[in-house]
């Protein structure tokens, strides 16, 4: 399809001539008004030097009789060239001026001399027997007044430039209303054509990112900020999320199969040997027994790790938050403390811990609980003999709760301080020791469930683990 028939099947293009056609409506209807007045205007401006023109005969009438508004006429009509005015004093004898007026025209007035007075619109042909020089096909506008007597005086004047100018802006107002309508067109294409090029590479990132191009995304120009551009930034802040996740999830898809592999290859292993030394089950309690606890142990591993991410993936989920109270943060920091003093005596490790009053906050208990459980494992696991870990909480200010817990043990690489909360994810240094690498990506989603913030820095040795909340 050309680029014109796309343009053509475009909703901005079909917009913009519906709003042409509206705007070219209402430019007409405006139009068609300021032509109404001017012709009113123009009218009310003939009538009133008709009713000027008519009071200084009628001066002359009461002074000079009917001789003297005669001889008036006759000088006006004969003056030289074609005069805008035209007068005639006519008998109803001879021709009655009223019948060719509509009636419908202009209701009969009375001046203020009690004489009777009609204005109206008529073609030249109906008195161009009674003024000599006149085009038959003119329209003039006439002001009719009744004499004592039976004469009828008639003071008119031509129409011919008012009506060419009325014409003019007739066909100004047509020349406007095309050029509106036509501008209207051009611009409707302009800004359909840039709206088709902009979903047209909508259109090509999202053939990209079907192709497995994940990577691609939808151009934006800077400079402007429009509502395009900022649709164009929020989809592609959408594009680099699922671009992690499809990541993460290939991340998570190896490490899961990596560590599974090994505790299902050991279970595998026992039951072959069990298999093929019977007498390792029937004849020997000690070896049955350490056959089941080993194998017990990785099944119970392959479990904890299946059910710290289906953990993960729930909170991700947003599901806790139907749980959600508010409870008392000292409470819960009291009761860890009295648990892991405990700890803290059995490793011989210095334990301190202090928290101020009235912390409360809104959230899933349970889960918070499980935050600061992680991340006080993870202090205790990495952390030597005669070292301190300290668990300590504050109220920075009337909206923020600061719990920070700091430990002298191994610590993390600053370099290390954002891969830690990828699942999985396991320094050098803890290889060796249990674990599947989820805590700490535990910790992260319950944080990031509460609109909390975690912060990782370094003890000096060790490391020091800062989490706020909002109250």
């Amino acid at each position: 399809m050309s680029i014109l028939g796309r343009i053509l099947r475009t909703s901005v293009f079909r917009l913009s001539l519906l709003y042409a056609l509206l705007f070219s409506l209402i430019a007409a209807a405006a139009l068609l008004s300021v032509y109404k007045f001017a012709e009113n205007q123009i009218e009310d401006q003939i009538d009133r030097r008709l009713k000027l023109e008519t009071n200084l005969l009628l001066e002359n009438y009461r002074k000079r009789t009917l001789t003297g508004l005669t001889e008036d006429i006759n000088i006006y009509n004969k003056k030289e060239g074609r005069p805008f005015y035209i007068y005639a004093l006519i008998h109803q004898r001879k021709l009655d001026l009223k019948r060719f007026i509509p009636a419908e025209q202009l209701p009969e007035i009375i001046d203020e001399n009690n004489q009777n007075q009609i204005f109206a619109s008529i073609p030249m042909g109906e008195i161009v027997d009674y003024v000599n020089d006149r085009n038959t096909n003119e329209t003039v506008r006439v002001l009719l007044t009744l004499l004592p007597g039976g004469y009828q005086l008639l003071v008119g004047a031509e129409l011919e430039e008012t009506q060419d100018l009325l014409n003019q802006l007739f066909k100004a107002s047509l020349i406007a209303i095309s050029i509106i309508f036509t501008l209207s067109i051009l611009i409707g294409s302009l800004m359909a054509r840039r709206m088709l090029n902009r979903i047209n590479a909508v259109t090509k990132t999202a053939d990209n990112i079907i192709d497995g191009d994940l990577s691609h995304r939808i151009p934006v120009i800077d400079d402007r900020n429009n509502e395009l551009d900022r649709l164009s930034r929020s989809l592609n802040r959408m594009l680099d999320r699922n671009e992690e996740l499809m990541i993460g999830t290939r991340e998570v898809s190896n490490n899961l199969a990596h560590d599974l592999r090994n505790p299902l290859n050991r279970i595998r292993h026992r039951i072959e040997s069990a298999k093929l030394d019977k007498n390792r089950l029937s004849g020997n309690e000690f070896k049955f027994d350490d056959f089941a606890d080993d194998t017990i142990e990785d099944i119970d591993g392959v479990i904890s790790t299946f059910n710290a991410l289906l953990s993960i993936a729930q909170i991700e989920s947003g599901e806790p938050r139907k749980n959600w109270t508010e409870f008392s943060l000292n409470d819960l920091l009291n009761d860890l403390s009295e648990i892991y003093e405990i700890v803290a005596d059995e490793k011989e490790i210095v334990w301190q811990y202090s928290t101020g009053k009235d912390l409360n906050i809104n959230g899933n208990k349970q889960l918070i609980a499980q935050l600061f459980t992680n991340l006080l494992d993870n202090a205790f696991k990495y952390s030597p003999a005669k070292s301190i870990i300290s668990l300590s909480a504050i109220a920075k200010d009337d909206s923020n709760i600061e719990v920070i817990i700091s430990d002298q043990g191994t610590g993390i690489p600053e370099s290390e301080h954002e891969n830690v909360y990828k699942r999985f994810h396991r320094l050098d240094s803890a290889r060796s020791t249990e674990g599947n690498g989820l805590g700490l990506s535990l910790v992260k989603a319950v944080v990031d469930l509460h609109d909390a913030k975690i912060s990782l820095s370094d003890n000096k040795p060790g490391l020091i683990a800062s989490v706020s909340f909002k109250r």
